[in-house]
């Protein structure tokens, strides 16, 4: 929405609480840190909003537009606290799997269909196009980033734009997705986007002659590679120890790929996670330079 819709909506809402003052007083009502986001056509719902009487808590209500006032009224039915209790108890590295194959982790059959939100634009079919990676990119950008065109393309934004959200608004958005998940499943993927998505521009050359190399130290990636990062006892010296699998080839093709799984592991496998052994992401990046060293197969 236009930043001049959001304020008639934010009018129109303060006029509701101003006029219905069986609900609360207009002035302890905070919409500061509100975010607002269309439903339908007549439903808005906000996020995060703040009542001076309880002020540790946050809300979140739904606003229907009523025509024949011409503005919004808060549905009371739909009224919750922000409970974030199961949110601080996710698993964020699970959720970095969740977003690579949720299947290898929660045991759900691997689907065998075209998922039915996966965007007419796209060209892939069968299970990948289940995957959150698929659409939204390995390097978070969607169609902003390494999937602005190519065989991945979906015209899909980012999960990076969504990161700054709330976090309930997050959950409701992957809840509206409909994925086979536990609720438990859905706050991991949450905490994932909401705290382990990284900048990767930042770490991964995105254009030029230097596209796709990574910014880290290879010197320090070398011993973290032999040592504590222990990515030479599946894949060896060279990278290509394990079979069907070359480090220094997925390092150069696609090295957005390559960071997430060093970060957050393969899913269904004994690969370690960089974030959960409390690598820095400088570190882990490192490790990136020095696989684009290594030979591919």
């Amino acid at each position: 929405m236009k930043t001049r819709t959001f304020f008639l909506v934010f009018a129109g809402m303060w006029m509701t609480f101003t006029n219905f003052s069986t609900f609360v007083n207009a002035g302890d009502v905070d919409f500061s840190n509100t975010e607002v986001i269309p439903v339908n056509e007549t439903t808005l719902r906000v996020y995060e909003l703040k009542y001076a009487p309880t002020p540790d808590v946050s809300y979140n209500v739904d606003f229907v537009f009523r025509e024949e006032y011409l503005t919004f009224e808060p549905d009371m039915n739909s009224l919750k606290i922000a409970d974030l209790t199961k949110y601080s108890e996710a698993d964020m590295v699970r959720g970095g799997l969740f977003y690579d194959k949720w299947w290898k982790i929660n045991a759900e059959t691997e689907p065998t269909d075209t998922f039915s939100r996966y965007p007419a634009e796209g060209s892939q079919a069968g299970s990948t196009t289940w995957r959150c990676k698929e659409c939204h990119g390995w390097d978070y950008k969607g169609k902003e980033g390494a999937y602005e065109g190519g065989d991945h393309y979906t015209g899909i934004r980012g999960s990076y734009d969504f990161k700054n959200g709330s976090e309930e608004r997050i959950y409701d958005r992957i809840t509206a997705k409909n994925l086979p998940l536990s609720e438990q499943d859905v706050w991991d993927l949450t905490k994932f986007i909401k705290e382990g998505l990284i900048e990767m521009n930042k770490y991964i050359i995105f254009t030029g002659t230097q596209a796709k190399s990574a910014t880290g130290d290879a010197g320090n990636g070398r011993l973290l590679y032999e040592s504590s990062g222990r990515c030479v006892e599946c894949h060896g010296e060279d990278g290509n120890k394990k079979s069907g699998v070359s480090v220094g080839f997925v390092a150069d093709e696609d090295p957005w790929k390559c960071l997430h799984k060093i970060r957050f592991g393969q899913p269904a496998t004994q690969m370690p996670s960089a974030v959960k052994n409390g690598l820095s992401v400088q570190y882990q990046v490192d490790i990136l330079t020095y696989a684009q060293t290594l030979p591919g197969k």
